[in-house]
């Protein structure tokens, strides 16, 4: 980096700028290829300027725009290949000095520092000043701000004032060791990256190091590049760190039991189950029909534990064949079967420390259950072909939508294992049983998809909410997840009609009925479907209602769709589902 500093009474004076106050220049170096410089200024912007050079066998091309600078460095023809950073170098003083005379033409504005490095502070102890000012020296010039102590104590100061972005620390001090500043640091503020310098290399020190939680590992005399390097590593660990714990705080936020929807007397039971289930570590079965949310009450359950902070990790046993359910839960080794070409961590050692939720543990094979038995009972396993027994401390959450007793009377399920994790039984209520909830849930969903700004519709009609309520939902909360989904998909109004409803919710709906009564009178409504299934009797109960109403109107569809409220889209969309054409006249 080159730095100058102009005294602007040189090249006068300016409303903004007292008399004498330096204006203070820094452009730093940056190759971004072979033909290509640019420079960043630091602490000014220069602006609306245009700079030419020429010298020697190197030409250069200057462009100055906001705060970057960018020079063309084309060689000339048979010129020398070699050198590159002596060349650079070169028109970089040229380009300084090119900037020195065109300064009175130049207009000169602070820069917002808005650099991610700007925003990084280190706080370094070295108790020895030359190391100090060596190491603020190559750190202040990629744009970090750097805070060099002497003491231990003066360091530990420093940290109980301020929390610092990176911490760097000298293994040998005079009154303390770098290796319990390390600890010190690393229990303080546990997402803060520590480098560890010292001048010893010594194969015993550099281990004790990474094993107290230091990101890298640097030798005097500093290198410059592997500073650099190991900064801008600690910088972006730094990052992901606070993003994942953004990510953990929303996920917190989303799955609190007060953001459970459902205040029916069911749900209310279910977060008291929760409640007095969170605290402890006993293994709890969800029993519940597809679709009722069993998944979510476990999140919620995890979410609330003192396990909150671990690792939540889902396995569906349904999904997994009996050849490698076993390499999924516990893993394996290389080797242990054709395609274990490395060593695998199973979801046990995965979810070591938080929750494991094992979905549909009724579809476990046997012999699965057999060595699961064993898990829950010991906290002990053996990776597939593999020898080492390992440790967990996991707490098993399990779910399913069979009946279990049925299972164990008829030999599908162990006896033992049902006994081990029924310890805590919740059982989820169908959609059927808390049909209060549908409204609230239908205004959820619809808020949620609405966020994505795909859709038109913002609210939905009170009819449409009735024939929601008075649909059976086999397929519980994930069928009207779906019915909410379908519905914006095809309305082009600012609220869902209860034509815009799946032809399953809208055919069992009395809404449609009581809002088509014209239709409805001179239609009437098949009590048999005969040979028919249910889908089949409602396409064919919506047909004799759009077909009498395009009769009323002389087939005007625009009439037609008014009559029968709903909008003309949504008129030709189940015309040409259902087959309805206008008969031709000889």
């Amino acid at each position: 980096m080159h730095k100058e500093v102009y005294d602007r009474t040189k090249f006068g004076r300016d409303a903004d700028s007292p008399p004498g106050r330096k204006i203070e220049l820094t452009a730093q170096r940056i190759k971004i290829s072979r033909n290509l410089l640019a420079f960043r200024a630091r602490d000014a912007s220069v602006i609306d300027a245009l700079i030419g050079t020429r010298k020697g066998a190197h030409s250069s091309f200057l462009a100055i725009s906001g705060a970057k600078i960018f020079v063309s460095t084309k060689r000339r023809r048979g010129n020398n290949r070699k050198n590159d950073d002596a060349r650079q170098l070169f028109l970089h003083r040229r380009i300084c000095q090119s900037l020195t005379r065109m300064l009175p033409s130049i207009t000169l504005r602070s820069m917002p520092e808005d650099d991610e490095k700007f925003r990084t502070n280190i706080l370094y102890v070295e108790d020895d000043p030359a190391s100090g000012r060596l190491v603020k020296s190559i750190a202040e010039r990629e744009g970090y701000a750097v805070t060099v102590v002497t003491t231990g104590q003066a360091f530990l100061k420093h940290l109980a004032e301020s929390k610092p972005d990176v911490v760097l620390v000298d293994l040998h001090l005079p009154d303390s060791s770098g290796l319990d500043l390390l600890a010190k640091s690393r229990v303080k503020y546990p997402d803060v990256p520590v480098i560890v310098l010292t001048a010893s290399d010594s194969v015993t020190d550099v281990v004790s190091a990474l094993k107290g939680g230091a990101t890298d590992y640097l030798t005097k005399p500093i290198d410059h590049q592997r500073l650099v390097v190991s900064l801008g590593n600690a910088v972006k660990l730094l990052r992901q760190q606070e993003d994942l714990s953004k990510l953990r705080s929303e996920l917190n936020e989303t799955y609190k039991l007060e953001h459970m929807i459902g205040s029916s007397p069911a749900m209310t039971k279910v977060r008291e189950l929760i409640r007095q289930a969170a605290p402890g570590d006993a293994t709890v079965l969800i029993m519940g029909e597809s679709g009722t949310g069993k998944e979510l009450v476990a999140r919620a359950l995890h979410y609330s534990s003192r396990r909150a902070g671990k690792p939540f990790v889902d396995v569906n046993c349904a999904a997994l064949t009996e050849t490698l359910i076993e390499s999924e839960l516990f893993g394996h080794e290389r080797g242990a079967f054709t395609s274990a070409i490395s060593r695998r961590r199973g979801k046990f050692e995965q979810a070591n420390g938080g929750s494991l939720f094992l979905d549909e543990i009724g579809d476990m094979p046997l012999a699965t259950q057999a060595k699961m038995l064993r898990v829950l009972q010991e906290r002990n396993f053996q990776r597939v072909g593999g020898e080492e027994k390992i440790t967990v401390n996991v707490r098993v959450i399990c779910a399913t939508n069979q009946n279990l007793e049925e299972a164990v009377q008829n030999s599908l399920f162990r006896r033992d294992l049902y006994y081990r994790i029924n310890l805590f039984i919740i059982d989820m209520p169908p959609l059927r049983e808390r049909r209060s909830d549908i409204p609230e849930l239908a205004r959820h969903f619809l808020s949620v998809s609405g966020r994505s700004g795909k859709y038109r519709a913002q609210s939905i009609s009170d009819g449409a909410l009735t024939a929601l309520c008075e649909h059976s939902w086999p397929g519980n909360v994930r069928e009207l997840l779906n019915a909410i989904e379908r519905a914006l998909m095809v309305c082009d109004e600012d609220e869902i009609q209860t034509s815009h409803l799946p032809s399953a919710v809208m055919g069992g709906s009395r809404a449609v009925a009581s809002g088509s009564k014209q239709a409805t009178d001179a239609t009437p409504v098949p009590t048999e479907a005969g040979s028919q299934n249910f889908i089949e009797a409602v396409e064919q109960y919506e047909r004799s209602l759009i077909l009498t109403a395009l009769k009323k109107c002389n087939w005007n569809k625009t009439q037609a769709a008014r009559n029968l409220t709903i909008s003309r889209r949504v008129l030709m969309y189940k015309m040409n589902n259902l087959g309805v054409d206008r008969p031709t006249t000889d």
